[in-house]
């Protein structure tokens, strides 16, 4: 069963700029928007550590089922052969070297008029 692991501040919709995905050093990527509040305009979001994987669909390429399932929140997605493939590709890389890798999670954000976010990494924390 997915899990939702956060949810969004204000409605995607209401966002004043963003979203925006950066990807950062040290297999880190930053998923950013701008919200209005009473003291002006402020940076929100999610930044993702231990990043496998990752890939943008935008409106037109987005499925009903993207969007319920994770539309203005992020969801943990069970039993994805997308993680199944990473996991056993990080598998085979580290048979033969050490650490041993760190447990990993598909998860997925879908914002208003797209783009839907999926990320397989080991964490995350909000902004």
């Amino acid at each position: 069963m997915n899990q939702v692991l956060w949810e969004m501040p204000v409605p995607s919709s209401a966002l004043t700029r963003g979203p925006s995905f950066v990807a950062l050093l040290k297999r880190e990527c930053e998923l950013s928007f701008y919200i209005e509040s009473d003291d002006g305009e402020n940076k929100a979001g999610i930044i993702f550590d231990g990043v496998e994987a990752y890939k943008c669909t935008h409106m037109t390429a987005r499925s009903v089922e993207m969007i319920n399932t994770a539309y203005d929140k992020l969801v943990r997605l069970d039993g994805s052969p997308w993680l199944a493939e990473i996991t056993a590709n990080s598998a085979a890389y580290y048979a033969k070297r050490q650490p041993t890798p760190k447990e990993l999670q598909h998860l997925m954000i879908c914002f208003d008029d797209g783009p839907c976010y999926e990320v397989i990494c080991a964490n995350f924390k909000p902004l």
